[in-house]
C-alpha cells in the first residue's frame, strides 16, 4: 500500500483542524435533582427537592413538570439555573423535563424524584381465606427512622390497641380472623402523626363474578353468565325472592330489572356477591348531581322546616332532568349537615319517590368530610380510638339507607365520596375506612359503590384495601383534562374488573358567555370520551348555578341552567338523551307587530304521563300545545297549558306551570308546540319531553 506523503498528511490535518474550528459546539444539556427519593417529614403532605439544569449553549429553556396522574405543566422559563420544587407527594414520582428547540418542542433531558412516606407497614399477605371460626397468620413488618414510632391495631372497627413500638421490627400474628384488621403506624407516643396504614381482610374465600359488569340488551332477550366457588349461590329475583343456583355457573336472563345480583351464602350468611348492570340503550344512563336552587342546598333543604317550601321546586327540577333524558340523579350527604338525620332521611325518601315517579334513579353519596377533619379526633384519647369512627359513620349512613330502601329508587350508595389514598395528614386512612364500613352499612349487596377523585394514584390503594369486598360501582370524577379521564376509566377497570366503572361528575365553570361556550364544548367532548369508553352512566355537576348570597366562588357557575335560562351545555346534554331530536337548538322568530309565534317538534312516546318543557326567551305570553297522534298520524286529543309571561332573561316553563298530560291509550306520538301570543320575538333554548 502506498504511503501518504508528508505534504498530503499536512493537508489532511489542516482540513481536520478547520472543521473543528467552524463546527458548532455541541451543547451538553443536563437536568438533575438533589435526590432521587425524598422522605416526607412526619405530619407533612409534601416534601421539597432541588432541581438544577444547564446547557453549554446558554440558551433559554423551559422546565415542565409531570406528576403521577396529572397533565404536564410549565414550571420555569429561563436559562441555566436551579430552583426548589416543594410539592413531592408520598408514593408519587415527579418528572422534570428540560425542553428547548423551536417552540420548546424538543425534550433535551429528564430527571425525576419520588416522595416516600416517613414510615412503612407491610405484610407477606393482606388477604386470607379462612374457614368459619378459624384464624390465620401473617408476618408483619414496619420500618421508619423515628425512634418513637408505634404500631396500633384494630379489628372490625373496635378501639385500637397498641401492638408494638420502636423504629422498626417484625412480628408473626397468628390471630387474624374474618373481617377487616387495620394496622396503623404512628410517630410519637401520643399518636402525633399517622405514617402508614395496612388493611388486612379475611373472608371465606368464596368467589362470584359475572362474565361482564355491564350488558347492553334493549329487548331483554339476552343472558349474562355468573360463576362462583364455595358456598351456595342464589339469584335475587326481581320481586326480592331468591332462586338457588347449582353447578358453579349459570346463565342469568337479562329480562326485567336493570340490576341482577347473585349472593353466595355460607352458614346462612352472605359471604360474597356479584352483580351486573343491564342497559336498555347503548347510550347508557345520564343525569345530574343534584343540589336545589335554594339558599339551603347542602342537605339542609331536607330539614323539616325547609322541605315543605322546596318540595314543589324539587318536583319541577326532576321534571326538567327527565325532560333532558336524565335517568340518574346523584345526591350527596355530609355528616356536618345532618342536624336531624332522621327527619332528613324521611324527607329524602319523599324526594326519592318524586324521582322514581319520573323514571329517575338515585345515587346517594356519603361525603364523610369528618374523616380527614380534626373535629372527630381532637384529643389523644379519641385518636387512639379512630376505628370507632367507622362504626359511628356506618350508623349515620344507615339512618338514610334504612329510610330509602323500602322505596326502591336508589341505584346504589357511594360509601365515601371521592376517596383519596392520601389526603391531609392521614395517609391512606380513607381506603381503610371504606373497608371497615363496607359490611357495617345497610347498603344491600348489589348497591355498594365508591368514588375516587385521582384514579391513577388512589385506585390501586383502594383496590388493595377492598380485596375480597366486591364493589358494584366505582365512580371516577372528570374535571379538566379528558386525557386523564380516559386513562382513569381504563385504569379503574383493570383494578376493579367486576365493577361497573362510571363517571359520576363532569363539569366546567361557566361564569360568562365565553366560558359557557367552552362548557358546551367540554360537555360534548366528555360525552364523546365516555361514549368511546362505553361508560354506562355519566352525570353532570350540576343542574343549577349556585344561588347563595354571597355565592361560593368554587361552585357559582358549574350549573347547566342559570336561573331560568339554559346554558349552551344544557342543549348538548338534552340533545344527547332527550326524546326531542333538536333539543337545545336556539331558534328565533321576529315580526314587526305582536303576533302569535310558534315552534314545534313531533316525538314518539310510550304509554304514560308526558311532561313536556320549554326553556325560552322573548316577550308576550307563552304556553305549550300538546297534540296527541295515533299510529296513523291522526289527531287524538289536544291540550293547552296555562300561559306564562316570558321575558328576555329567560323562562323555564316548568318552574311556573305544570305541563303534565296523561296520554290516551291509542297515542303513539305527540306534537309539542311552544306558542307565544302577543309576541315579537321567541327564542327557544330547549324543547324537551319525558314520559313517566
Amino acid at each position: 500500500m502506498e504511503r501518504m506523503s508528508t505534504w498530503g498528511k499536512a493537508i489532511v490535518l489542516a482540513f481536520a483542524l478547520l472543521a473543528t474550528l467552524v463546527a458548532p459546539a455541541h451543547a451538553s444539556n443536563q437536568i438533575s435533582v438533589s435526590a432521587a427519593e425524598v422522605t416526607l417529614p412526619p405530619g407533612q403532605n409534601t416534601a421539597s427537592v432541588g432541581v438544577s439544569w444547564h446547557t453549554d449553549g446558554n440558551q433559554t429553556v423551559q422546565i415542565w413538570i409531570r406528576e403521577t396522574g396529572k397533565a404536564a405543566k410549565l414550571w420555569r422559563h429561563e436559562v441555566n439555573g436551579s430552583a426548589t420544587w416543594p410539592y413531592l407527594h408520598a408514593g408519587t414520582t415527579t418528572t422534570f423535563e428540560l425542553r428547548g428547540g423551536p417552540n420548546f418542542a424538543t425534550v433535551l433531558g429528564t430527571t425525576s424524584s419520588t416522595g416516600r412516606l416517613p414510615g412503612r407497614l407491610s405484610a407477606d399477605r393482606t388477604h386470607l381465606a379462612l374457614a368459619p371460626g378459624t384464624t390465620g397468620t401473617i408476618d408483619l413488618s414496619w420500618a421508619t427512622e423515628l425512634s418513637d414510632a408505634q404500631v396500633w391495631v384494630s379489628h372490625n372497627g373496635n378501639p385500637q390497641k397498641l401492638y408494638a413500638q420502636g423504629p422498626s421490627g417484625t412480628g408473626r400474628i397468628t390471630w387474624i380472623s374474618r373481617g377487616t384488621t387495620v394496622f396503623t403506624l404512628w410517630s410519637g407516643t401520643g399518636q402525633e402523626h399517622l405514617l402508614d396504614t395496612l388493611v388486612v381482610t379475611a373472608d371465606s374465600g368464596a368467589t362470584a363474578s359475572f362474565d361482564r359488569p355491564v350488558v347492553v340488551d334493549p329487548d331483554g332477550n339476552g343472558t349474562a353468565t355468573v360463576r362462583w366457588t364455595g358456598g351456595e349461590a342464589r339469584l335475587v329475583n326481581d320481586d326480592g325472592t331468591e332462586t338457588v343456583l347449582s353447578g358453579g355457573s349459570a346463565a342469568i336472563s337479562t329480562r326485567g330489572a336493570d340490576r341482577k345480583v347473585v349472593r353466595v351464602y355460607e352458614g346462612g350468611q352472605v359471604v360474597t356477591h356479584a352483580s351486573v348492570t343491564i342497559l336498555r340503550d347503548g347510550r347508557g344512563w345520564a343525569g345530574f348531581d343534584y343540589l336545589p336552587e335554594h339558599e339551603k342546598r347542602y342537605q339542609e333543604y331536607l330539614d323539616d322546616a325547609v322541605w315543605p317550601q322546596v318540595r314543589a321546586q324539587v318536583a319541577h327540577d326532576f321534571d326538567v332532568m327527565a325532560s333532558t333524558g336524565g335517568t340518574v340523579a346523584r345526591v350527596v350527604l355530609w355528616p356536618e349537615k345532618s342536624t336531624n338525620a332522621a327527619a332528613q332521611a324521611r324527607n329524602l325518601a319523599d324526594l326519592a319517590g318524586i324521582a322514581k315517579q319520573r323514571g329517575i334513579r338515585l345515587v346517594v353519596a356519603f361525603a364523610n368530610s369528618w374523616l380527614t377533619n380534626p373535629n372527630w379526633d381532637d384529643t389523644a384519647d379519641s385518636r387512639k380510638k379512630w376505628a370507632e369512627f367507622a362504626i359511628t359513620s356506618a350508623n349515620w349512613m344507615n339512618t338514610y339507607i334504612t329510610a330509602l330502601e323500602p322505596g326502591g329508587a336508589v341505584l346504589y350508595y357511594d360509601l365515601q365520596n371521592e376517596t383519596s389514598g392520601v389526603r391531609g395528614n392521614q395517609s391512606n386512612l380513607q381506603s381503610a375506612y371504606v373497608a371497615m364500613v363496607y359490611d357495617r352499612t345497610a347498603a344491600p349487596r348489589g348497591k355498594r359503590g365508591v368514588s375516587v377523585m385521582h384514579a391513577s394514584t388512589d385506585g390501586a390503594d383502594l383496590a388493595a384495601a377492598l380485596v375480597g369486598k366486591p364493589m358494584d360501582f366505582v365512580d371516577v370524577h372528570g374535571y379538566g383534562n379528558l386525557d386523564l379521564l380516559d386513562g382513569a376509566v381504563r385504569g379503574l377497570r383493570e383494578k376493579f374488573p367486576a365493577s361497573a366503572v362510571i363517571v359520576g361528575e363532569i363539569g366546567k365553570s361557566a361564569p360568562g358567555e365565553q366560558q359557557e361556550r367552552e362548557q358546551a364544548d367540554y360537555t360534548g367532548q366528555t360525552l364523546q370520551t365516555t361514549d368511546g369508553l362505553q361508560v354506562p352512566i355519566t352525570m353532570a355537576w350540576e343542574l343549577y348555578d349556585d344561588p347563595r348570597t354571597p355565592p361560593h366562588p368554587n361552585s357559582i357557575a358549574f350549573g347547566y341552567l342559570a336561573r331560568d335560562r339554559a346554558k349552551p351545555g344544557f342543549g348538548v346534554l338534552c340533545s344527547r338523551w332527550s326524546l326531542v331530536p333538536d333539543c337545545g337548538a336556539p331558534r328565533e322568530a321576529t315580526s314587526a307587530q305582536p303576533t302569535t309565534l310558534e315552534l314545534s317538534a313531533t316525538v314518539p312516546v310510550r304509554p304514560g304521563t308526558l311532561a313536556p318543557n320549554a326553556i325560552l326567551r322573548g316577550n308576550g305570553t307563552a304556553r305549550l300545545v300538546i297534540t296527541e297522534l295515533d299510529p296513523a298520524g291522526r289527531e287524538v286529543a289536544s291540550t293547552l297549558t296555562e300561559p306564562v309571561a316570558i321575558g328576555t332573561a329567560g323562562l323555564n316553563y316548568l318552574r311556573h306551570q305544570q305541563s303534565d298530560v296523561r296520554l290516551r291509550d291509542e297515542t303513539r306520538s305527540v306534537r309539542i308546540a311552544v306558542r307565544a301570543e302577543g309576541s315579537t320575538r321567541l327564542q327557544v333554548d330547549a324543547l324537551t319531553a319525558s314520559v313517566r
